[in-house]
């Protein structure tokens, strides 16, 4: 009996990180009898995970609800930074009728996901500006190629090397970001001298600031809006499909975004 009241206070603090809770407080023959027990209770009833699980998909709806209610009050507070922000790079059309803004990581693989949907998009649509905003989240690895990519402006060759970045083989340490700046035709030599101004730090400061305001939980993130028309803006946050982000363009474009977020 003791050991089944152990599981059902440990199922309760802790749902299935039995072996957190039982480790201070348990023998490893009792954590053992507990691990057993959730995993027979589980099999007996599977009903319990399917419930876990659709409860799970509700907080993350409330969440994106509430990250995408708070982006439509800031967007015009931070319109400046986000939309015209002369030290972001920029591609497609830069006069585009649509501008669409990413927040990436070049570790994040959503983001590498979402890499070849972003160029698909700007190849089909000749009327969409892309703003890119990095926003190096996974450690120094991803400081360092962030600082890279923008230091790459000074080349030309941003969004060449932008996305040679997000084809790179993982992990993406500072020799491997080097090694794909050469093959890209940069000057390597000028890049590490570059990546280091205070321009390029500051950058990545106000990204991080930029982002804490719209409240992102994470990389990718997308903010589309009609680029003479914000109150026409909406935030993606996390990935989606070409579909989804043409139809939000195209939303976007035609004034039709308005209680869509």
């Amino acid at each position: 009996m003791r050991i089944r009241s152990l599981f059902l206070a440990t199922l309760v603090t802790v749902g299935m990180s039995t072996t957190v809770y039982a480790a201070d407080t348990l023998t490893p023959a009792q954590q053992k009898q507990v691990q057993q027990i959730v995993h027979d209770y589980l099999l007996n009833n599977p009903q319990i995970l399917v419930q876990v699980s659709q409860k799970l998909q509700e907080q993350q709806m409330q969440q994106m609800q509430q990250v995408q209610q708070n982006a439509q009050k800031v967007i015009p507070d931070v319109s400046a930074q986000l939309f015209n922000d002369k030290t972001s790079p920029v591609s497609g059309n830069l006069n585009g009728d649509v501008t669409m803004v990413e927040f990436f990581d070049y570790q994040c693989p959503h983001c590498k996901d979402m890499a070849t949907v972003i160029e698909s998009l700007a190849k089909q649509d000749g009327n969409l500006k892309i703003i890119y905003k990095e926003l190096p989240i996974f450690g120094a690895d991803s400081q360092f190629a962030a600082a890279a990519a923008l230091a790459s402006v000074n080349q030309g060759k941003y969004e060449q090397f932008h996305n040679a970045l997000m084809q790179a083989p993982d992990p993406l340490t500072n020799d491997v970001v080097m090694q794909v700046a050469q093959s890209a035709g940069l000057n390597v030599d000028q890049l590490k001298k570059d990546m280091n101004s205070d321009a390029i730090k500051q950058e990545l400061k106000d990204n991080v600031q930029l982002a804490q305001k719209l409240q992102l939980m994470g990389t990718p993130a997308f903010v589309i809006t009609n680029t003479k028309n914000i109150d026409q803006s909406v935030l993606i946050p996390g990935t989606t499909s070409q579909d989804v982000l043409q139809s939000i363009i195209s939303q976007a474009r035609t004034n039709k975004l308005a209680n869509n977020s």
